[in-house]
């Protein structure tokens, strides 16, 4: 963490400070050489924006390092080993004095902590892959949902897969009466639109076995999935993996929708480029706030993003408000695209001071805000997807919107659902296309946002 400045002359010294005395105690020189900066940025707009990155030539260290700020941690940061020509599997920290029991002991502490992470990952169990019931009459999907009502258990057959269904009768939406089997066949139905939004993406699932009105629960970890279900072992943190499952094929749309997944939250980043995201996220999400004025804060945004040279496409939650996105070649990290959402959220706010905050708490926050959130934008982090439904009365699905749609303000997100998005997409066709094309870049926009 920083430190207020210290003489030159401490890069020699070794020796004991006296008590009393800032820094007291024994001091020794663990290494020494020089580092030069990596990159064209000043150290000071290096360490403004958060960042670090340098080269040691150092006696022990050497190579590229990086010094990154962690954000739930005020004034901490953390050091980083690129992976270069020096860096070495399994590398371990040597005291000058091995005789130093104090620090030795903090070191086998550490080992301990290590080793128990090794083993977890060691003892992970892969995904256990389960049949459908024999005893259960399979037929082509096609037919089964050609019927009007669907009721009880069945298995379905699509593209060869087969998805074991149940309890299709019991009630998910009870004011409207729409059933498990509704929701199935709304995602069987839309899966070829909702599909590429999905596709190579963990996702999480929040699940309501019992309908809206029961309990609910994310779910990141599968344990068991049938053999046609796609699943990714990914590191969430050092020595532990969850198995997500992966992508939007329609048997597994159908599959997760028989779990009681109303829900579909995909990572921002695809698997095989797991740390780089290709979208970046806006949640505009009002309270006590009419929503003609939501959509004003969406295009101050709009423009905003434009300014940067950056186009954006919007949709509703399906909730309250309205989700924007600003798709991204996946050329950077989660920190920078954080650090962009973080800059232009401030943005917004400041063109709309008297409707819109980045104040997360809402007992700190002022009554009749939207509430601007760029928190989204993180590993591991989501947001629901187009045309996902959402757990609300009428069954609302988040739809994609025009910008002249939201000018006009005449919309609302509750106006869109699974009984009516399949004839909004015939006749418009799917107007959130273009965010799966990236092709934009954040550097310049960064530069610009950061007065470099």
């Amino acid at each position: 963490m920083p430190t207020e400045d210290h003489p030159v002359e401490y890069l020699k010294f070794e020796g004991q400070i006296p008590e009393g005395n800032y820094g007291a105690g024994e001091h020794m020189k663990w290494d020494g050489g020089t580092y030069e900066l990596v990159g064209e940025r000043s150290a000071l707009e290096q360490y403004e924006a958060g960042r670090l990155k340098f080269r040691l030539q150092g006696e022990k260290l050497r190579g590229e390092f990086s010094l990154v700020r962690m954000g739930h941690w005020k004034g901490q940061w953390l050091l980083i080993k690129s992976a270069d020509e020096f860096a070495a599997p399994g590398w371990e920290l040597q005291l000058r004095r091995p005789d130093d029991e104090r620090a030795a002991e903090w070191l086998r502490e550490r080992g301990g902590k290590r080793a128990k992470r090794a083993a977890a990952a060691a003892a992970h169990k892969a995904v256990r892959r389960v049949a459908p019931p024999e005893n259960v009459e399979t037929l082509p999907a096609q037919k089964v949902f050609a019927r009007r009502k669907l009721d009880g258990n069945v298995n379905v057959e699509i593209n060869g897969a087969v998805v074991a269904l149940t309890n299709l009768d019991k009630v998910y939406w009870p004011d409207e009466g729409y059933t498990k089997g509704d929701l199935v066949r709304y995602y069987y139905e839309i899966a070829p639109h909702l599909a590429p939004y999905l596709e190579g993406r963990p996702l999480i699932m929040k699940r309501y076995p019992a309908g809206i009105g029961g309990s609910s629960f994310h779910q990141h970890d599968v344990n068991e999935a049938p053999e046609f279900v796609q699943t990714a072992a990914i590191d969430v943190e050092e020595g532990h993996e969850v198995d997500y499952i992966v992508g939007g094929e329609r048997a597994t749309q159908v599959y997760m929708a028989n779990l009681g997944a109303i829900e579909r939250h995909p990572w921002h980043s695809r698997v095989e480029r797991l740390d780089r995201p290709d979208w970046v996220v806006f949640d505009l999400d009002p309270e006590n706030v009419d929503f003609e004025v939501v959509c004003d804060v969406a295009l101050s945004t709009r423009e905003i993003l434009r300014g940067l040279g950056l186009e954006s496409y919007v949709k509703t939650s399906g909730s309250r408000g309205l989700h924007i996105y600003v798709p991204i070649t996946p050329e950077h990290d989660y920190a920078a695209a954080a650090r962009f959402a973080e800059l232009v959220a401030g943005r917004v706010v400041g063109a709309n001071a008297q409707v819109a905050t980045v104040e997360r708490s809402l007992k700190k926050r002022q009554r009749a805000r939207i509430y601007v959130d760029h928190m989204q934008n993180a590993r591991g982090k989501s947001i629901v997807a187009p045309y996902s439904v959402r757990p609300r009365p009428g069954a609302p699905v988040s739809a994609p919107l025009t910008w002249e749609e939201v000018g006009r303000k005449k919309v609302r997100p509750q106006d869109f659902t699974i009984k009516n998005i399949s004839r909004r997409l015939a006749r418009k066709g799917d107007l959130f296309e273009p965010v799966l094309g990236g092709g934009q870049t954040l550097s310049e926009a960064l530069r610009e946002l950061e007065g470099r």
